[in-house]
């Protein structure tokens, strides 16, 4: 069983390298810049890919890969290469799912979620383990409440944040020619803003490096191709914006052309605001929730209608998304354990 263990440690490191490159490839933060016409397309494509992908590498020494990777789990447990294939595999069916739903899932959520399955099943049929200690409770309750305080963090900053904005500077605009000048100037600032926020989006995404992580603590990989394969995966998410978000941030642009510059300044400052403390604290959270909550902040400051029908279609699907992915991988586990794959 060793030797077939061993057989999946390159897939999973090939399926991590994929996982940067699809963080990379559904990244949106670079529409607002686009949509403003601050940069020429593939200058922006380069500068952002090249700002996840060093987030992506200069993070990869603990942070959010050691929480998903290893801190999560109780004392004294380690991920199994079967594990994380499974955690993998189940991770990315749930997310299918949503896509053909039409739902933007977290991918952090269904990792974790994940995890979660996974370890209890082990827990399980290992016998020996308690279920009361095959976790890192403190960690994992950290983990799970800042799902909820990150989304209501970014309504909450991006409300502030523009009624400052209003009341310190905009309202003492006189006329049409002063706004939109000022918003020329915003562009700039727009610019800086969309960068930080690209860091950060790399650095507390702990899906690839994660798995990596987990390697690493089970001794499948030693601490220099650990690091290697962190360089690769900064770079795949690179190529990620490069190649294949092209066609989403184009699309998203388009759509934002009439946005001020200045509403995705406080947009992007607030979540990549939240994705930097939640980072610092190797917390995983989803940049998905915090940018939709991010917006619902910034309409309801603006007095705008709120679409609260579709807003609690997704609600429904991300409180789903923890437990669904963990019956999930915890069934799948069960079934390879049950056949005496493992």
């Amino acid at each position: 069983m060793a030797d077939i263990a061993s057989i999946f440690v390159p897939i999973l490191v090939i399926m991590a390298i994929s996982l940067a490159f699809s963080i990379g490839a559904n990244d949106e933060t670079l529409s607002v810049l686009v949509g403003a016409a601050v940069l020429k397309f593939k200058i922006a494509l380069i500068i952002g890919g090249v700002a996840i992908g060093c987030g992506m590498i200069f993070f990869s020494g603990g942070y959010v890969a050691k929480t998903v990777g290893a801190d999560i789990l109780g004392e004294g447990i380690q991920y199994t290469t079967f594990m994380l294939l499974i955690v993998l595999v189940s991770s990315i069916l749930w997310l299918i799912v949503g896509s053909f739903a039409g739902i933007p899932l977290s991918s952090t959520h269904s990792l974790v979620g994940s995890v979660v399955g996974v370890v209890i099943v082990y827990a399980i049929f290992q016998g020996s383990i308690n279920l009361e200690t095959a976790f890192n409770w403190d960690k994992l309750g950290n983990v799970l409440l800042s799902w909820v305080i990150s989304p209501l963090s970014g309504l909450i900053i991006t409300f502030i944040f523009f009624k400052l904005i209003v009341k310190f500077y905009l309202y003492r605009l006189k006329g049409l020619n002063q706004i939109e000048k000022s918003e020329k100037y915003f562009k700039w600032i727009l610019f800086l803003v969309v960068i930080f926020a690209e860091i950060w989006v790399g650095a507390n995404s702990g899906e690839a490096l994660g798995i990596l992580y987990g390697l690493l603590a089970n001794n499948s990989l030693n601490t220099q191709q650990y690091f290697f394969f962190s360089v690769i995966c900064g770079i795949f998410a690179f190529l990620g914006i490069y190649l294949a978000a092209r066609y989403v941030i184009k699309n998203l642009a388009s759509q934002m052309i009439s946005s001020r510059p200045s509403e995705g300044i406080i947009l992007q400052l607030s979540s990549s605001i939240i994705l930097m403390i939640a980072t610092l604290f190797g917390l995983p959270i989803s940049h998905s929730h915090v940018v939709v909550f991010c917006i619902l902040g910034l309409n309801i400051a603006q007095k705008k209608e709120i679409d609260y029908k579709s807003l609690g279609k997704m609600a429904v699907y991300w409180l789903l998304t923890f437990p669904i992915a963990a019956i999930l991988s915890g069934l799948l586990y069960y079934g390879i354990n049950y056949i005496g794959f493992i």
